[in-house]
Order: C-alpha cells, then structure tokens, then sequence
C-alpha cells in the first residue's frame, strides 16, 4: 500500500463522516447539516474565500475554511441559524432545537475547531415544561400480563430499568451487555453501553430482573438460531422475520403502542416511550441516588464529546449508586422483596467489611504504638550510656 498526494489531503466533510461511526446517525446528521450548509448566502463564500460550491461535501468544505478564517463570522451564522430555529413555527419540538446544532458541533469537532456554544445554546428557546408523568409501577406491571411475548417484557424491563432513550435501541447489540454477579452467583445486574460508537456514548445500568430475561432470550435465541448470540448482533431482533434482523426502534415504538392499546393505558397521559425514561428518573430520585451519577446514567453530562472509558466490573464506579435504586426500578412484586432482601444483604456485609478493616487499622495502629514503645525505650537507655 502507497500513499499517494491525493489521500494525504485534508477533506473537513470526509472528516466529518468519519467521526460518525453509526450508520443511522450518520444519514441523520448528513441530513440536519445540508439544511444549514444551504441555508448560508452562497455570496458570504464568494466574498470571503473568492469561492463557491453547490455539494454538501464542498460547502461543508468552505465552511470550515471560512471557521478557520473568521470564526467570529461563523459565530454570527450560526446565531442567525439558531434565531430562525426558534422564531420560526416548524415540526420540531421545542425540546429537539438544539439536536438541529448536533452536527454542526460534530464538523467542528471533526476538523478541530474551537467554538463555545454557550451564548448559541441560551439562543433557543428553553423546553416548555411537560404535562406528561411517568409510568407507576402498577402500570408497568399491567403492561407486563399484557406482553405477548420475551420481546415485549425485555422492552419494558429495559427501557424502564435503564432509562435510555428510543433511539438507543438502533445501536444495542451483546457488546454493550456486561452482566454482574454476585460472589455466590446470584444476579446482580446489568451494565449497559448505549450508543456505542457514537460521540453521545454513554454507560447505565439494569436490574437482576433485566438481567434475568435477557438470560432467558439468551437461550431462545440458541434455540432459534442454533447458537448463543454473538457480540456483534443486535440485542434484540425482529419475530417476524426469520433471518436475525434488528428490532429497530421504530419497531419497539409500535411494538409499545400496541401494549398500551391492549392494556388499556393508552391515553393515560403518559408518553408512550419517554413515560419509561421518567419512571427511570423518580425512581432513582427517590432512592436518593447522587444526582451526578442519575444525570450521568441517562446520558444528560456527555454531549458530543467523545470519551475513552474502559469498563471492567470494578470500574464500574457508578453502579454501587444504581444499587440503591434497584428495588425502586423492579417491577415484579416478588422480584422486588428479593432485591430489597439481596440490598440488605450488601449492606450487612458493607458493614462487615467495614468493621473488618476498621479492627485490621486498629490492629497496626496497635503494633505501631507497642513498636513506638519499644524504640522510647532503646533510645532512652542509649540516652543514658552517652558520654556528657
């Protein structure tokens, strides 16, 4: 292999598509970025850099050009763009304006320019404050007698004890699955990586009772397919279809509606997919789980930088939080009197462990006194022997 002129040059759009590993993401952001690329006067260009271009990969070419000429003029583009954003009436929610910036941020990011979002951010409109709630577990619990099959419980048991959103379900494979023991094999729960690969990657967890069904798909999948699962393929795919075809978040989207419809729930005004994600929510704020770590597991603190974490059980810092919360997040009843007892549990032997390093300090602090002792001693009789 030779590199040749051509492949060394700098290409801002090739870096741009690199930098976006997920393919759903991909056609995502290509699509918001030629919104605004054909939003910008074709004359700012021509004035500027004495150029022009009609294709994305070429505007998105001169627009960095132009970042690393005048940033401060592409500060008063974007502004502009985010002032349309807000005072024109379109299809998007108020909540979603600032996904419209996402990839803009990501060229930025891709081609190493340093631009502060701050004032561009707090130039959109703040989300109106929602009027939907959260499930109750009761409601959960309906949802589950009323699940026709694994696929619907792990839906349900997932998105509510994990808190991720939607779309998340488009990236999930058995990969981003690490399932916890206990010392005496026992469940314990799950971690989960969502958006792997994506600069929004993120970790959060599950419960045992996850954890437990997503071992029973395990073996239904062998059974269906001959094999376990491999690390590459989706964590869940269609029933529909033989071939082992992803369960796209369209899919779980309809696949819940129609639990609503057949439960009975559907109007109760509870927002079919983001009602599991508040459930998430008051459940760990209820448990009291540290704020941080509760921001942190929904994906709120990531953005679109990119971040390297390695993920062994011990790095799981966030996870003896997440803990406190699992008899909240359990939606069985008798799933949750075994998930208060295994928490009473780890804390008696917290505490064990405790008091056993607390008496193991004691015991050299008590060794270094006898030693500290015995050197008052030795210096005092050499004191003595000492010639005046």
């Amino acid at each position: 292999m030779e590199l040749t002129l051509e492949n060394i040059k700098n290409d801002p759009y090739q870096n741009f598509i690199d930098y976006l590993s997920n393919d759903q993401t991909r056609y995502t952001y290509i699509r918001i970025l030629r919104k605004f690329l054909n939003a910008i006067p074709k004359e700012i260009f021509e004035k500027n850099l004495q150029k022009s271009g009609n294709t994305i990969p070429e505007l998105a070419t001169l627009f960095v050009e132009l970042a690393h000429k005048d940033i401060e003029l592409v500060k008063q583009i974007i502004r502009a763009y985010a002032r349309e954003l807000k005072n024109n009436p379109t299809n998007l929610k108020k909540s979603t304006l600032k996904n419209q910036l996402k990839p803009i941020v990501t060229l930025f990011a891709a081609n190493e320019i340093d631009y502060s979002w701050t004032v561009t951010n707090k130039i959109l409109e703040k989300p109106e404050i929602s009027k939907d709630r959260a499930y109750t577990r009761e409601e959960l619990q309906t949802l589950m007698l009323s699940a026709c099959d694994i696929l619907d419980k792990i839906i349900i048991l997932l998105f509510s004890s994990a808190g991720f959103r939607l779309g998340a379900w488009d990236y999930l494979t058995w990969n981003d699955i690490i399932f916890f023991y206990t010392e005496d094999k026992k469940l314990k729960g799950i971690g989960i990586r969502v958006y792997a690969g994506d600069a929004e990657e993120y970790w959060t967890h599950g419960t045992p009772e996850a954890q437990k069904i997503l071992l029973l798909y395990r073996e239904e999948w062998k059974n269906r397919f001959g094999k376990y699962p491999e690390n590459s393929d989706p964590l869940i795919v269609s029933a529909k279809i033989h071939a082992m075809t992803r369960l796209s978040s369209k899919g779980v989207g309809g696949r819940v509606r129609k639990l609503l419809e057949r439960s009975g729930l559907k109007g109760n005004n509870v927002q079919a997919d983001n009602g599991f994600r508040k459930f998430f929510n008051t459940m760990c704020r209820r448990a009291k789980v540290f704020e941080e770590d509760r921001e942190d597991m929904m994906g709120h603190y990531r953005g679109l930088q990119k971040h390297y974490e390695r993920y062994e059980e011990l790095d799981f810092e966030r996870f003896p939080e997440y803990q406190k919360a699992i008899s909240f997040l359990t939606i069985d009843d008798t799933e949750r009197k075994d998930a208060v007892i295994q928490q009473k549990d780890q804390e008696i032997s917290d505490l064990q462990a405790e008091k056993e390093v607390s008496t193991d300090l004691q015991k050299q602090l008590d060794e270094m006194k006898i030693k500290q002792e015995k050197m008052d001693k030795i210096l005092a009789i050499r004191k003595n022997f000492l010639p005046l």
